[in-house]
């Protein structure tokens, strides 16, 4: 099970030598991968966030959109069994307490990775129905687009730096929605289209490695789950799956394995 997708050798070499960004040398890199730059969330303040978890602990992120589901990425599950993971909910910490449930089925996407990164969007459901309270609680999905500049939240226990250290407490961070149009032109990449969300703030901030399957959200609803980037915050856009461009294979795929 992957954590993170990271772009492909390509891919990153074209974003390197972009108009929008000059290329970094191995030092500056690494100089510069010191934060993402969020901060530690509240207890309950996102209560719809979960970690996907594995016997080495914390693999993913994901979202309660109902009472036995979990939205993620679908490259956070494809080729893992049911009896492998667990979800841990209604805690902003790894190490103490929650509520853990074992899952039943993985549901993704029948077009995951056709092409490379598209598609990336997955259902956990789970053996018993979530225990809700202040602390855990389901989010609504968006079928709407976001309009342009709008702020989104992210939330996720993904690395502080490439290769660096996972934090316990639950991270957020506030970042600007860039439409998948720019997104593309930015990047000089193939890989974002109209299923992608993306979002750009500033060389320091954005996702990393343990974010993957996370959820985006704007004014408390679900936009996006976490799907790839040039770890980490590295000063390109993060890409997302867009939740309204999938909104009919969420709604579907839980009606008809309810």
């Amino acid at each position: 099970m992957r954590s993170f997708m990271v772009v492909v050798l390509s891919v990153a070499l074209s974003l390197g030598t972009s108009s929008a960004q000059p290329r970094l040398t191995e030092d500056e890199a690494m100089a510069r991968w010191r934060v993402v730059g969020g901060a530690d969330a509240e207890p309950g303040a996102a209560p719809f966030q979960v970690s996907l978890q594995t016997g080495s602990g914390h693999s993913c992120g994901g979202a309660i959109v109902a009472s036995k589901w979990v939205a993620t990425a679908a490259h956070c599950v494809y080729g893992s069994k049911p009896s492998q993971v667990t979800v841990l909910a209604g805690t902003n910490l790894l190490d103490s307490g929650g509520q853990r449930y074992e899952v039943e089925a993985f549901f993704y996407h029948s077009r995951y990775n056709k092409p490379t990164f598209h598609n990336d969007v997955a259902l956990v459901k789970l053996k018993k129905a979530f225990e809700f309270n202040e602390f855990v609680q389901p989010i609504e999905y968006s079928e709407h687009e976001l309009p342009d500049d709008a702020t989104v939240t992210l939330t996720g226990w993904g690395l502080l730096t490439a290769w660096g250290q996972q934090p316990n407490k639950l991270q957020t961070i506030d970042l600007k929605y860039v439409n998948y149009e720019e997104c593309k032109l930015y990047n000089n990449s193939g890989d974002v289209d109209i299923g992608h969300v993306c979002t750009f703030t500033k060389l320091g901030e954005g996702t990393c490695s343990g974010d993957s399957g996370g959820p985006l959200v704007y004014k408390g609803k679900l936009v996006g789950l976490v799907n790839f980037g040039v770890p980490c915050a590295m000063g390109y856009p993060d890409a997302y799956a867009r939740v309204s461009y999938y909104h009919d294979w969420l709604r579907t795929t839980m009606a008809n394995n309810a």
